[in-house]
């Protein structure tokens, strides 16, 4: 699959090591910090939202696999990306099941969180893109994995809707991370099964895709239109995940059009540039005072965009569209290898800080 990819180091974009614990919680355990056997939900939530690092790396990994069909770009390049992106993916899933994420109780406690529930369909989507990319190497085993992920993404979707029209999020302003596993993930799904030769599941993916996008995307617009201004700065730039719906909605249809650009395929295309230049006119305020691993909640919103973008300017033949591709590419790789430089930074100076 061309594949597609946010981060919230917490949902909200703060930094996850400063969060605490949320007094609205009504589960005793996550006032005390613990989950009723010395293991702290708060480890398991900024565990998950550093899945943020895996799915952007997964995103830029699907835009030079589309490079590598369009540019011939090394898919080197990509299955390097995608194999760093399943390092973290291990290392982190990993470590929220040994701080008690492999127990049902305390899963469910972690979905049912207001403000960063969603942030578990991370695990499910990263897997879609893992199987998207790797089918080259065995069609039956990629779509086993998609199999397994597809309706892991689909429980914890509809597990998250249930709760949240029964009252879940009467307590949490409405904001663009919420469209993750209800409107991204199915269309990831979809691309996906395209990709695997599953045009049947990949229709329904799209239609599921396409419902929540305008249900909820409707909601969660209308919401920031009229309250958007009270948004708290750091968590402003969860705004950039309005980039995402456009983008992976737009790569599931072509890919099942393999790479033709119809009308439809032109509004996708219509709808992401569109957003785009809204999020340019919001980069003043989407500014932080210093880095944190919050950056992350825009790699995948860019790689996504740049994913699709590359596919739009090939299929639709734009004068000059090789050059501009490469530019364009190596813009966007350019800003992550800064990104990871400065995640490492970061995280080497909190060990330190720690050590101290």
């Amino acid at each position: 699959m061309q594949s597609v990819g946010t981060d919230e180091a917490t949902t909200n974009g703060l930094d996850a090591s400063q969060e605490t614990p949320d007094v609205t919680d009504p589960h005793p355990a996550a006032q005390s910090g613990t989950d009723g056997t010395g293991r702290s939900p708060a480890v398991r939530a900024q565990t998950i939202s550093l899945l943020s690092i895996s799915l952007g790396s997964a995103g830029l990994g699907g835009a030079w696999q589309s490079a590598a069909i369009t540019l011939a770009a090394p898919m080197w390049v990509s299955d390097a990306l995608f194999a760093l992106s399943g390092a973290v993916w291990l290392v982190l899933l990993a470590q929220y099941v040994r701080h008690g994420g492999g127990r049902w109780r305390n899963v469910l406690h972690d979905l049912h969180h207001p403000g960063q529930g969603f942030a578990l369909a991370y695990v499910p989507i990263i897997g879609m893109l893992a199987a998207g990319h790797v089918f080259r190497h065995g069609v039956d085993a990629a779509r086993w994995g998609y199999a397994v992920f597809a309706v892991l993404a689909a429980v914890v979707a509809a597990r998250l809707l249930a709760h949240w029209v029964t009252g879940g999020l009467a307590s949490a302003p409405l904001h663009p991370g919420y469209l993750l596993p209800v409107v991204s993930a199915p269309f990831i799904s979809s691309a996906t099964a395209s990709t695997l030769g599953l045009p049947e599941v990949a229709e329904a993916t799209f239609a599921v895709g396409v419902l929540y996008w305008l249900a909820f995307g409707t909601v969660i617009l209308g919401g920031l239109v009229a309250h958007g201004g009270k948004m708290p700065p750091p968590a402003r730039p969860t705004l950039t995940v309005l980039v995402i719906p456009p983008a992976v909605g737009g790569l599931a249809w072509t890919a099942a059009h393999h790479g033709t650009f119809d009308a439809v395929g032109q509004g996708f295309a219509g709808l992401l540039i569109f957003t785009l230049l809204v999020v340019v006119f919001l980069l003043p305020d989407l500014r932080q005072q210093s880095f944190h691993y919050g950056y992350w909640i825009f790699s995948f919103p860019v790689a996504a965009g740049t994913n699709f973008l590359l596919l739009w300017l090939r299929g639709t033949d734009v004068p000059g569209w090789r050059p501009v591709s490469w530019l364009l590419l190596a813009t966007v790789s350019t800003a992550f290898v800064a990104l990871y430089a400065a995640t490492l930074r970061h995280a080497r100076r909190s060990r330190t800080g720690a050590a101290a």
